[in-house]
């Protein structure tokens, strides 16, 4: 899916405030929405359920498999069905991922400084029944230096939850790679703003990435954000450790041979 895309356009929408009726006036959603996504060309539908700011996104970016983030636990969790197991991702263990990846980090942080610039297009729209105010963003520079640019509609308390995914999102904290970058679209995401829909306009051609098309305020259980039962944990600090440990044993390794072939 294009998610860089999405993702302007979201941040293009954020600088609005639309003025929704009492569903979309609430400082948090609690409930299910129900969303059409262009995958590759083609319609998909993926659903977010969201309870203060813990949100699941069941089918986003694939047919199965859920990614789950738990903004107050900075906890994020991603649900493999075909393998019946989860892979859990600590705060702990995002800051361990940067340390190892240092230098790489590094290239990263300097790698993608392109411009954004939003606009107010002065249009409101309503989606699934919710009221919204449309802006334009444009993306460009960076790395490819090519331009980008995309329409979303906005609304206060609902839709696409875009800052509770990033800012509980272990993989996005400060010294991440694209930190940068990505700390931009939160500011312009605070205060509780959701995207109903977005756009991307290329060579003339507008396409939607995203569209709520159901929305339903409900009270949610905390069990629509733990894994299944029966299925295998593991842990991304486990599996830094056997990649730290692999990695030391090769370099024991050449540096034995290293000695052997000394004379």
């Amino acid at each position: 899916m294009r998610g860089r895309h999405l993702i302007l356009a979201a941040a293009a929408a954020a600088m609005g405030s639309a003025g929704a009726p009492s569903l979309a006036a609430q400082t948090g959603f609690n409930g299910v929405i129900t969303f059409t996504q262009d995958r590759d060309g083609k319609p998909a539908t993926f659903v977010q359920t969201t309870k203060g700011r813990k949100v699941r996104l069941q089918g986003f970016g694939s047919d199965s498999g859920a990614l789950i983030v738990d903004g107050d636990a900075k906890v994020m969790m991603m649900v493999n069905p075909k393998e019946q197991q989860y892979m859990v991702m600590t705060d702990e263990d995002a800051k361990q991922m940067a340390a190892m990846a240092e230098q790489m980090k590094a290239k990263h942080a300097e790698a993608d400084r392109g411009q954004m610039s939003f606009t107010n297009t002065g249009r409101r729209e309503t989606v699934a029944g919710v009221p919204c105010e449309v802006w334009h963003g444009t993306y460009s520079g960076g790395e490819s230096d090519e331009k980008r640019e995309g329409d979303a509609c906005m609304a206060k308390g609902v839709g696409f939850a875009l800052a509770e995914i990033t800012l509980g999102n272990p993989m996005l904290q400060r010294g991440a790679p694209g930190w940068s970058q990505m700390q931009q679209y939160r500011d312009l995401v605070a205060g509780g703003k959701g995207i109903l829909r977005a756009t991307t306009t290329k060579d003339g051609k507008v396409t939607t990435e995203l569209e709520a098309t159901k929305i339903e305020p409900k009270v949610v259980s905390d069990d629509a954000f733990k894994p299944p039962a029966g299925y295998k944990e593991i842990r991304m600090g486990d599996m830094m450790l056997k990649a730290q440990n692999a990695m030391q044993e090769m370099r024991d390794k050449m540096k034995a041979n290293q000695g052997k072939s000394q004379p």
